[in-house]
Parts: structure tokens; C-alpha cells; sequence
């Protein structure tokens, strides 16, 4: 997706309602230089209709609530049939407060002279041809249809020709059936309501958009509870134009148009209004629906997407006001970054990225979310990248159920992973042969197997454990992570208590952490082996939304990324241990967060504040002259897709060591004390190789501490920093004693250890 953030955008200033500033779509009243408009501001509707043989004939009443008079001079009346149509005369006003009803006559000055059908419409259009009122039905009122006060359409008590409307006091069941939110971008749906106190049966109620020609009707067995939500969306069953079908195949909901709802006689409840433009929030459909606020009532206006929720219409005003500053630190590394793909490599919906260290060398992994393609390239310790033997073109990730059609658009990806079973996991938000659809999945790939096109050979639907979000706000990242990092780091939200993998049988050796766009949380999952997801925790990562995750090895936490939406920000989070007071809230259940220290980071200033959808960091194996690369991946650009940047290598998780960092303490050590100012030891070799933080020489820990590196951070003293600060900041007389110290204390170490060698 090339977007900026809904949950950003929901709180940027400056977001307006539907009738203000034209950021909205234009409803019916909102143009006042147009015919149509002025009409609607008037107050001008068709209110009621005879269509079987009144006195005299068929009938069609207009009535101008407004305290105005409105000159219907030119305006014309159609049926369902664009060749019959009535022209209003010349002069023809209606009073303030008062009808206008036009007769089945042939020849009346202001009748008509066609009839109106069993199944049949009334429109009425201004003299330039917009529509600007319509109702249809599809069996003939017992009595005459009318319009009820609360904006449907109901068969009246009895007629009342010029005059006000009549109906009985008991409705039909379906008289607290309301349209509640229309998306017509990127995805076609709409959301309905019940605002009565019993449940309504639903089958033979119908759907349609400003033509009587789209038309879906609920199948037998639907229903919606009293005071729920139900969301019909592209791939919602039902009768589709009079024949089994999907919504999608029925009605395409356009950027002018309206939804109506009809009863199963036929008779219209509820009218969305006429809209031109899709909705959209800065420029954005995807953050944009129309709703009702409050739910079930009021007119339609311009609101955030919250399909099956409570909606959030945006305010005149602004909405929710000021975007929050968050307080980053510089980022760890240098702030230069370089374009690795100068000719284009890959395509143009760039999203994830993941490195894994193998035998060979580092492999950096990427995926494309509009067909998902993912790429296998060897990467280097100066962050450049080559594709890998066979890899330039790339393989096709697959579901399961699109096997044998090798034409379906297949899943939205947009996170890659490995794990430690060697297999590629790939985060899908939505099937993109329905990009309406909210289905945040996750599919294990096979990369050894042969391509072009790889099947999944398991899926995992988490859609129904995570927030209910717009189809394009969901899932944007999955990272694996080993039980061995997070065993007794993490609060289960399933037990209580700290994280047990011994709980999860089924699991294997790891979590899955994914992120939801809309609103930036992060969730650790179970994926079974049989298919099942078990939710384990909720992280907060601080940001309004996060498009990347990437756990670091080497400084043992996890990178939650945010794109352009918040300026590239990027929070580190540090999991654990619990400590005491953790562990009792934990057993208690007094929070549903897991805890984390979190810290934000501003993105390198030498990288452009673009859409970044991926980011990867590199493993210890490819540190060299004292950083280790860090790469992003553009989506909507190509080339300069994939960009390299570095962390420096001496930033350190505080609060204890990463993995292999007491091996590199103390290859450190024995380089100090050989002199050699290397890591001359196989201890401290083996530090390295196993992904340490921590210098493999003297010097390298004196760089870190001269580089302006947190003391206690440098030291895993307790209470440090997160991750070291960056810059000259530090006093240099304390740095140099620090850098003393280091050396001094390395070369003990060595002595102590090959004495009681000795």
C-alpha cells in the first residue's frame, strides 16, 4: 500500500467533514451553484407514491420542507424507464411547507401520462439531468408507499394525497434495520445496523446501488441481533440479480452513488443519498468511509473506517486534533544511506524484509504485496545485495485454495520471515482477489520448492483474534522469534503468568509477532502445527501505526518500524526478563500489555521520509570497521526500492549481555592482552561469529566508549539505556578513563582465566 497511516491521518488537524472544503465526498447537498443541490437544500423530496390505480390513476407527491419557495421550473420526473419522462412546466413552485402532486393524466398541465409498475422506480432529476430523489419498490403497496420520518420508505396506513404522511403504529420487523457505513475504496462494502430490541430475520431483504438493475438479496437463514452490526462485503453469498451470488458480483459501489435497502416486499427503508467522490481523508480513500454517527441515526458524513464497530465520524472541527510528538533519540548508526537497486530489481509494492544467517553467508529476503513474489539475495557486510543463483525473477507465494487457478491475484503480503525450521512465513492482510475482505493470515512457504508459483503448505487465519480494521489497515509485518529469546520475557494473556513454551505442544520452537497497521500494535502468536493460532501477547510499541518488525539478535530486542506516516521512527523494544513486580501482575492479570522498554529512534538523516514498508538488520557475522548494515524497503518506488544503511556494532542491549557477547568479552580480552588488538583467541572468534555486539578487540571497545557509547550500556550496567546514545556529547576526560578501564579489565580476565588453565 502506498499510503500514508488511517490511524495518523485519523488524528492529523485539518480532517473536515463531509459538506466542508471538498475533502470529503460531495453528498446530494452540497454544491449550492448546482440545480440539484438547490433543490435538496430546499427541502424537495418525493414523499409519497400510488402506483396501483388511485383517484385519479397513479399519483407522485413532491413536498418542499424548507421555509423557502423552490422553482421546480425544467425539473423532470422519470419511472424506471429513461423513456418516460414529464418536464414540470414552466413556473412551477412550490410553497414553503407545502405538496406538489402529480397525476396519471394525459395531457394535465404538471401530470403525467405513463404508469407506474408492480416493480418500478419514481426519479426526479433537475434540468441538467442529475438525479436528485428516487425511490423504487418490487411489489405494489397494499395501500401507498411512503416516506417515513426516519428517512425509509414503508407502506402508509392509507393514502393521504397532499398531506402529511400516515403509517401504523406497529412497523415491520425490519423497521430498526438501518444502513450504518458504506466503503467504495478500495473495498465495496456496507454495514448494517439493528436499532431495535429483537432480532430480524433478514432473508428476501435486499441491497441496492443507484440502479434498480444492481440488486442482492440476503439468503434464507440470515439475521442480525438486536443492537449488532453486520458487514456484507464483496464476498458475501447471497442472490446476486436473481441468481446465487456474491455482493461483489452484483453491485460495484462507485464514486457516485448511493446504497438503498430495501424489505423483502419490496419496499424501500433506508437511503444511504446520493454521493459524488469516493470518500477520502487527505487525499485517501483507504482512510475514509461514509457513516452515521451516532449509529443508526442522522445523516451520512464523513468518517473513519470500523467495519462491525462503533463509527467514528470525523468532526468539522478536525477530528482528534493535534498529531502526538514522539521523542526519539538519533538513530544508532550512521546517517548515511545508499540506493542498492539503481536499475530496477523488484516490483512496485516493495513491503517485507528478513535476513537470516546460514552456513553460507547472510541471506536478505524480500516480498512484493501486490502478487506475492519474494526474492532470496546474498548480502554482504558493506549492506550491498545480489540476487542469489536462479532468484532474479523472483517466486509467486500461493494459497492453497488457488492451486489449480494460476489466475487468482493471490495474498496481500506484506511481511516475510524465517524460521528456525529454515521455512519462509509471509504475513497477508487480505486475499487480493478481494481486496474489500479483512483477512490477515499468515502462510508457511517452502523456498526450496520449485517454482514459478509456490502453493502454501499451511495457512493461519488470525483474522478473528486481532482488531477488526479496514481490509487495508491490517497485518503489515511478521518477524520469528525462538522461545529461547523469549521464554519468561513475555506475560501470557492466555495463562496469567510469564510465557511457558512447554503451554503451546503444537508450536515448534518460536513465536510469530505481527503487526496491525491501524493503530501500530503488535501481537505474538502460537501457529500450530495443525493449523490453530493461539494469541499469547500484546506489545505497544508507542507509534500510531507500524509497517516493519525485525527482531535484532544481536542486541536481543525487537524493531517495530513506522513509515513516512510518523516520519520513519523506529522503537526498539526489549522484552525482559519479568521481574517480581511483573511476574505478580502477571499472575494477577492486572494488564493485558506485555511489559517492554521501548525506545523510539529517529531514521538516519541520510533516509528519505518515504512509504517504508520492510526493515531488516544484519547479524554479527557482518560487522566490519565498527557498524553492521540495517536495510528498508520503499513501497510505490521503483527503482531505489531497497536502501542500505548501518548500525554502529557497539550499541548494546543493557542490563545483561546478547547472545555471544561474553564470548566476544572475552576474545576482547586476550586481544588486549596479546597486544595484537584482535580478537587472537578461538573464545573470542567464536564470540563473533556467534553474532556478538561487543568488539572483538581492545580498540574496538575503546571506539565504542570514545564514540559517545552509554558506560553503562557498554558495561550491561543495570538501569542503562536501552540502546547506547549517539553523539559528541560525552565528557572526553571520563570516556578516556572508561576506555582504560576497559582494556585494563580485559587483560585480567585473560591473566585470571589462563592461570587456573594453568
Amino acid at each position: 500500500m502506498s499510503r500514508k497511516q488511517q490511524a495518523l491521518a485519523a488524528l492529523a488537524a485539518g480532517a473536515i467533514g463531509a459538506t466542508a472544503l471538498g475533502l470529503a465526498p460531495t453528498l446530494a447537498a452540497a454544491a449550492p451553484e448546482d440545480a440539484a443541490e438547490a433543490a435538496i437544500q430546499t427541502g424537495v423530496r418525493i414523499t409519497e407514491v400510488e402506483s396501483s390505480g388511485g383517484t385519479p390513476g397513479d399519483w407522485i407527491e413532491l413536498f418542499n420542507g424548507s421555509d423557502a419557495p423552490a422553482d421546480l421550473s425544467g425539473f423532470a420526473v422519470r419511472d424506471a424507464e429513461d423513456d418516460h419522462v414529464h418536464v414540470l412546466p414552466e413556473g412551477t413552485v412550490v410553497a414553503p411547507g407545502a405538496y406538489l402532486v402529480l397525476d396519471e393524466l394525459s395531457g394535465g398541465a404538471g401530470d403525467f401520462d405513463f404508469g407506474l409498475g408492480k416493480a418500478d422506480s419514481v426519479r426526479l432529476f433537475d434540468p441538467s439531468g442529475a438525479l436528485v430523489d428516487s425511490v423504487s419498490w418490487t411489489e405494489h403497496a397494499v395501500t401507498t408507499l411512503g416516506l417515513h420520518p426516519d428517512g425509509g420508505w414503508l407502506p402508509t396506513a392509507e393514502p393521504t394525497k397532499g398531506a402529511a404522511n400516515v403509517f401504523a403504529e406497529s412497523g415491520t420487523p425490519g423497521d430498526g434495520v438501518r444502513l450504518n457505513e458504506i466503503d467504495s475504496s478500495p473495498a465495496d462494502w456496507v454495514e448494517l445496523v439493528n436499532t431495535g430490541e429483537t432480532a430480524v430475520d433478514l432473508a428476501g431483504f435486499e441491497l441496492r446501488d443507484n440502479s434498480d438493475d444492481h440488486r442482492w438479496q440476503f439468503p434464507a437463514g440470515a439475521s442480525i441481533a438486536a443492537g449488532a452490526m453486520l458487514v456484507v462485503d464483496e464476498r458475501s453469498a447471497g442472490v446476486a440479480n436473481g441468481v446465487a451470488g456474491t455482493f461483489g458480483e452484483a453491485i460495484g459501489i462507485g464514486s457516485a452513488d448511493r446504497i438503498r435497502l430495501f424489505d423483502p416486499a419490496g419496499a424501500q427503508i433506508d437511503d444511504s443519498g446520493a454521493w459524488e467522490g469516493h470518500a477520502e481523508i487527505d487525499g485517501d480513500a483507504a482512510l475514509a468511509t461514509l457513516a452515521r454517527c451516532p449509529d443508526g441515526v442522522g445523516d451520512f458524513g464523513l468518517a473513519k473506517p470500523t467495519p462491525a464497530a462503533a463509527n467514528v465520524c470525523v468532526d468539522d472541527d478536525g477530528g482528534d486534533g493535534e498529531t502526538p510528538t514522539i521523542e526519539t533519540q538519533p538513530w544508532a548508526g550512521p546517517a548515511e544511506t545508499r540506493v542498492l537497486d539503481a536499475s530496477a530489481m523488484f516490483l512496485e509494492d516493495s513491503s517485507g524484509l528478513d535476513a537470516q544467517q546460514t552456513a553460507d553467508g547472510v541471506v536478505l529476503w524480500a516480498v512484493d504485496n501486490g502478487e506475492g513474489r519474494f526474492w532470496k539475495l546474498r548480502a554482504q557486510s558493506d549492506g550491498s545485495v545480489a540476487f542469489a543463483d536462479g532468484w532474479e525473477q523472483g517466486k509467486r507465494a500461493r494459497f492453497a485454495k488457488d492451486a489449480e487457478n494460476p489466475a487468482a491475484k493471490g495474498p496481500d503480503t506484506e511481511g516475510i520471515t524465517v524460521a528456525g525450521d529454515g521455512l519462509i512465513y509471509l504475513a497477508s492482510e487480505r486475499d487480493n482477489s478481494a481486496k474489500g475482505v479483512n483477512f490477515n493470515s499468515v502462510l508457511q512457504i517452502d523456498p526450496e520448492a520449485p517454482g514459478p508459483d509456490v502453493v502454501a503448505s499451511r495457512e493461519w487465519d488470525l483474522t478473528a483474534q486481532l482488531p477488526q480494521v479496514s481490509a487495508n489497515l491490517g497485518i503489515e509485518a511478521v518477524e520469528w522469534v525462538a522461545d529461547a529469546d523469549l521464554a519468561g520475557s513475555l506475560r501470557d494473556e492466555r495463562t496469567g503468568t510469564a510465557y511457558d513454551p512447554a503451554d503451546y505442544p503444537l508450536h515448534g520452537d518460536g513465536l510469530f509477532f505481527v503487526a496491525v497497521e491501524d493503530g501500530g500494535q503488535v501481537f505474538a502468536f502460537a501457529l500450530n502445527s495443525d493449523g490453530t493460532a493461539q494469541r499469547i501477547a500484546q506489545l505497544d510499541p508507542g507509534m500510531p501505526a507500524v509497517m516493519a518488525l525485525d527482531y535484532d539478535r544481536t542486541l536481543g530486542g525487537l524493531w517495530a518500524v513506522c513509515d513516512d506516516g510518523c516520519h520513519g521512527t523506529a522503537a526498539f523494544l526489549e522484552l525482559g526478563p519479568l521481574d517480581d513486580g511483573e511476574a505478580a501482575a502477571a499472575a494477577d492479570g492486572a494488564a493485558a500489555l506485555s511489559p517492554a522498554t521501548v525506545t523510539h529512534y529517529a531514521r538516519p538523516a541520510g533516509l528519505p521520509d518515504t512509504n517504508n514498508e520492510g526493515f531488516a538488520t544484519a547479524p554479527g557475522s557482518l560487522v566490519a570497521d565498527g557498524t553492521r548494515p540495517a536495510w528498508w524497503f520503499t513501497d510505490g518506488v521503483r527503482p531505489a526500492a531497497l536502501r542500505a544503511g548501518a548500525l554502529f556494532a557497539d550499541t548494546e542491549q543493557p542490563g545483561g549481555t546478547p547472545e555471544g557477547a561474553a564470548d566476544g568479552a572475552e576474545g576482547a580480552a586476550d586481544g588486549a592482552a596479546d597486544g595484537a588488538g584482535a580478537a587472537a583467541d578461538a573464545d573470542g572468534g567464536a564470540g563473533a561469529s556467534n553474532g556478538s555486539s561487543a568488539a572483538g578487540d581492545a580498540s574496538g571497545a575503546a571506539r565504542g566508549a570514545g564514540s559517545g557509547s552509554n558506560a553503562g550500556a557498554a558495561t550491561g550496567a543495570p538501569g542503562a539505556e536501552p540502546l547506547a546514545r549517539t553523539g559528541g556529547d560525552d565528557d572526553p576526560m571520563v570516556l578516556f578513563v572508561v576506555s582504560v578501564l576497559v582494556v585494563a579489565g580485559a587483560a585480567m580476565m585473560v591473566f585470571s582465566r589462563r592461570r587456573r588453565a594453568d
